[in-house]
C-alpha cells in the first residue's frame, strides 16, 4: 500500500513539474530527485500534523526544490503562515502566483496571503544577468537560480548575498513597511584564466644573476647546502597539502549539498559549518606555505655556505606560487 502511494505521489510530482516549462527548475526531475521530494513531502506532512509548522515549511520547500509542483509550494505557504513568518509566506505566494496562476486553490491562497501581509512588508525584486540566487544570513531566500527574484522582507536593514557562478555580490536593502524596490545586480567579473595569463617560461624574466658574497661573509654562514634542501622539501610538501586542502574544500560537502541540507536553517547547520572549517584549514595551510617559501629563500641567500664562490639566484613566478630558484656548482 505504501509503495503504491509513493508511486502515485511521484507520478503527480513529475506531471506537475513538466507542466510548468517556464519555471527555472528542470522540466523533468531525475528519479532520485522525485524520490527525495516524496520523502520530504511526507516529512512535511507529519510535521504539519504535529503543529511543528516551521519544520514542516522547510520540508515542503525542500520537496518543491527537488521536484516543483503546486501542492508542495501551497503547503509551504500555509506552513510559513501558521508559523507567523509573513515575509517567507508572501515570498512563496509571489512565486505561486507567477508559476501557478491557473491553479485555482494555489492562486486563491497566494492572493489571500499577499493581501494580508504585503502592506506590512517591503517588496523587493532583484534582476540579475546571468542567473543568480539569493541568501541572507546563511538562509536561502530563492527557491532556485534564475534571472529574476521577487521576495518580501521584514522592515529593517538586510544584507543579501546575490550568488553568481563566478562569485557573490553583497546587496544592502533598507526595508520599510509598504516599500518597494526593483534592483538590477551585475555579476562580478570573471576571474582571469591562470593558464592564459601566465607568460611562457622565461619570458620577461631576467636571467640568473650571480651573487658573489665576500669571502669573509661566506665563511660566517652557519649552514651547509643540505639544510637548504631540507627546507625546500618541507616547503614543497606544505604547498602540496595546501592544493589538496583547497580541492577538498570545493568538493566536500559542495555547494549543492549545503543548499539542500541547510535550506531554511541558520549558520549552525552541520554542512555549513563543515564548509567553513575546511576553508579555515586551507587558509592556514596557505599562510604556512607562504611563510616557508620566504624562510627558505632567506636561508639559501644569507645563511647557507655554498662550496662554490658563484651562486646563481633567479626569481620563480607562476600560477598560485612565487619563490626563487638557485643554480650553480656546489
Amino acid at each position: 500500500m505504501r509503495r503504491a502511494s509513493w508511486r502515485l505521489l511521484a507520478s503527480t510530482i513529475l506531471a506537475s513539474a513538466t507542466s510548468v516549462a517556464a519555471a527555472p527548475e528542470p522540466a523533468a526531475p531525475s528519479p532520485e530527485r522525485i524520490r527525495s521530494a516524496a520523502e520530504e513531502f511526507d516529512r512535511g506532512r507529519r510535521a504539519f500534523l504535529a503543529k511543528d509548522f516551521e519544520q514542516a515549511a522547510v520540508h515542503f520547500e525542500n520537496a518543491y526544490r527537488d521536484a516543483p509542483r503546486a501542492e508542495s509550494l501551497r503547503l509551504a505557504i500555509r506552513a510559513r503562515r501558521e508559523a507567523k513568518q509573513p515575509a517567507r509566506a508572501a515570498t512563496h505566494a509571489a512565486v505561486a502566483l507567477e508559476r501557478y496562476g491557473d491553479d485555482a486553490p494555489t492562486a486563491q491562497l497566494a492572493k489571500e496571503v499577499l493581501a494580508e501581509s504585503s502592506p506590512q512588508l517591503h517588496d523587493l525584486t532583484v534582476e540579475c544577468s546571468p542567473e543568480c540566487s539569493l541568501a541572507e544570513g546563511g538562509r536561502i531566500l530563492s527557491q532556485s537560480d534564475g534571472p529574476r527574484h521577487h521576495v518580501f522582507l521584514e522592515p529593517g536593514t538586510h544584507e543579501i548575498a546575490v550568488g553568481f557562478r563566478q562569485g557573490t555580490v553583497s546587496l544592502t536593502v533598507d526595508a520599510t513597511r509598504g516599500g518597494k524596490d526593483v534592483l538590477p545586480v551585475a555579476a562580478p567579473p570573471e576571474p582571469p584564466d591562470p593558464a592564459a595569463a601566465a607568460p611562457p617560461p622565461g619570458a620577461g624574466l631576467p636571467g640568473p644573476s650571480p651573487v658573489r658574497p665576500p669571502e669573509a661573509a661566506r665563511g660566517n654562514k652557519p649552514f651547509g647546502p643540505v639544510v637548504f634542501f631540507v627546507a625546500a622539501g618541507i616547503t614543497l610538501v606544505a604547498g602540496g597539502a595546501t592544493v589538496a586542502s583547497g580541492l577538498d574544500t570545493q568538493n566536500n560537502p559542495g555547494i549543492d549539498a549545503v543548499r539542500r541540507e541547510c535550506a531554511g536553517k541558520d549558520e549552525s547547520c552541520p554542512l555549513y559549518r563543515e564548509g567553513q572549517s575546511s576553508e579555515t584549514r586551507t587558509n592556514v595551510l596557505l599562510g604556512v606555505t607562504a611563510g616557508a617559501t620566504v624562510a627558505t629563500a632567506v636561508l639559501g641567500v644569507f645563511f647557507t655556505r655554498w662550496s662554490s664562490p658563484s651562486v646563481a639566484i633567479a626569481p620563480s613566478v607562476g600560477p598560485g606560487h612565487a619563490g626563487a630558484s638557485l643554480g650553480g656548482h656546489f
